[in-house]
């Protein structure tokens, strides 16, 4: 495990994401984010793919998933017209 190592996380809360190594912990964890949360994962917890991505520590969660939509690993989020738009609570 190397950092900038694209990853899919097969346990847990976010199993199914697509991830990027940002940092090695120690010889079982690494810290991950992507379509996941930016958190500490144990590394039987994650499946490598062979793509590599120039990161570092402190690249954006935007730069990440910008960077596994170019490589083609996750979909594009679309915008709603409505999403900006939302209900205030009447009293």
């Amino acid at each position: 495990m190397e950092i900038g190592q694209v990853c899919y996380k097969i346990a847990g809360r976010d199993a199914g994401g697509c991830c990027v190594i940002l940092e090695v912990i120690d010889k079982n964890y690494v810290l991950v984010d992507g379509e996941t949360r930016r958190k500490k994962c144990n590394i039987r917890h994650i499946e490598p793919v062979n793509v590599k991505l120039k990161v570092t520590k402190n690249s954006s969660k935007e730069d990440i998933l910008n960077l596994l939509e170019n490589e083609g690993l996750v979909k594009p989020k679309k915008k709603n017209a409505n999403s900006k738009i939302k209900p205030g609570k009447k009293s």
